[in-house]
């Protein structure tokens, strides 16, 4: 399984969502494929933000017709995204934790 066949899923006001990393971003990462994607959570979701990593195969994300009904229940696999370091703020140009979902 490749890192580009990774997703992130968390709640937005009680639908869920799947985030996608980019592939030249995910490229310039270090680390496993897992902890790319850990780094993209705490990069894109808002500090405190439930989620979890999931293969493309879980689910059939491009089939969109019923999208609205999907829902997030958490499972055993859950993590909370975290603040970035000062050095990853300070990369990205970003003045602060992000606030608010994609």
């Amino acid at each position: 399984m490749a890192v580009t066949d990774l997703r992130l899923i968390f709640d937005i006001d009680g639908q869920a969502a799947v985030f996608c990393g980019a592939p030249k971003h995910l490229a310039e990462l270090s680390g496993t494929d897992e902890e790319k994607m850990i780094h993209l959570a705490n990069h894109y979701l808002p500090t405190g933000t439930k989620y979890e990593i999931i293969d493309s195969s879980v689910t059939d994300i491009s089939d969109r017709t019923f999208r609205n009904a999907w829902e997030y229940t958490t499972g055993a696999a859950e993590k909370t995204s975290a603040d970035l370091s000062d050095a990853d703020l300070a990369k990205y140009q970003m003045s602060g934790q992000m606030d608010h979902l994609p």
